[in-house]
């Protein structure tokens, strides 16, 4: 056993996982291996495992759900820690706290249950509370920082802090968690009381609208690629339009391919590398530019084998 390993047994009472696949974890089936991946269920172990990999120097990156994520074809050299971290409860009067491993799913169905309104946009939207937060996830002009009012978040020197709203700075698909290298690890959310047929009815509306452009979730990808660019008019404009203009849907890398129902999708047709990702999405960029003069950003994160220095 080595030294990392003996330590992490130490702390958690197992052991990490070694050298472990991460197209296993990713939506986009796409990834080397991690030199170690831990699954952390319960807020005390995800802390430990913080806490211990800080100690100890070793590089880490926390995923959630594996969606909005592109690996490295190379894996990644440290530790990848999937946080599990599950828990709804029903706080004071229409307030829900959540921790950040749960899944924006089960925190819709959770609301729909005690007939409170609000979360109904994010109807088909995979993932976590956590990755939602750290991009502001959301459609139909509404963010999931909308309806935050405060967090309990993990600050880089292991410190734990209630924030507010403010602390995250939302914007269009981003919040400042991942600027400030700070970690998700409870959410209080302020919603208003409803009808449950007519929550209902909001969530198949979305649902219908997300099927009939999004492609299924058998298909390899990972979601929006990239993000709808804002003028500085401040009026947003549908990448996906841009796209369909410089001709996107025909277009392929190697295995990757932009999908034909959405010109704002990348999916994995057919063994994909994530170099075969990167190139397409640079032509992309491209090509919008050189036709718009506008410079498209990505809303998927890439994580690289060595992580650059803080």
């Amino acid at each position: 056993m080595n030294h990392f390993s003996a330590e992490f047994m130490k702390a958690l009472g197992e052991k990490p996982q070694e050298s472990v696949l991460l197209k296993d974890y990713s939506h986009f089936r796409i990834g080397g291996r991690a030199d170690y991946f831990f699954e952390a269920h319960t807020l005390s172990g995800f802390e430990a495992c913080l806490a211990l990999a800080r100690e100890m120097s070793q590089p880490f990156y926390v995923i959630g759900g594996g969606y909005n994520i592109l690996f490295d074809d190379k894996g990644f050299r440290g530790l990848i820690i999937k946080n599990s971290v599950k828990g709804i409860n029903e706080g004071e009067t229409f307030k829900v706290e959540v921790l950040s491993g749960t899944t924006l799913e089960e925190m819709l169905q959770f609301c729909r249950e005690k007939e409170l309104e609000g979360f109904e946009f994010l109807a088909g939207i995979p993932g976590t509370v956590g990755g939602g937060l750290y991009s502001n996830a959301g459609a139909f002009d509404q963010g999931i920082g909308d309806l935050l009012e405060e967090a309990l978040v993990i600050q880089p020197d292991g410190k734990k802090e209630t924030v507010g709203r403010d602390f995250f700075d939302f914007r269009y698909r981003h919040s400042l968690l991942g600027e400030k290298r700070s970690l998700l690890l409870k959410a209080v959310f302020f919603l208003k009381p409803g009808n449950v047929e007519e929550i209902e009815a909001r969530i198949r509306d979305n649902l219908k609208s997300r099927r009939d452009k999004h492609p299924s979730s058998s298909i390899a990808c990972a979601g929006s690629y990239f993000k709808n660019p804002v003028l500085p008019t401040g009026k947003k404009v549908p990448a996906a339009a841009l796209l369909d203009e410089v001709g996107a849907k025909r277009m392929r890398s190697g295995g990757a391919a932009v999908y034909s129902g959405h010109a704002n999708f990348i999916i994995n047709s057919n063994n994909a590398t994530s170099e075969d990702v990167r190139r397409l999405a640079f032509r992309m960029k491209k090509k919008v530019k050189a036709k718009f003069g506008i410079v498209l950003r990505e809303e998927v994160i890439f994580v690289p084998e060595v992580l650059p220095e803080p």
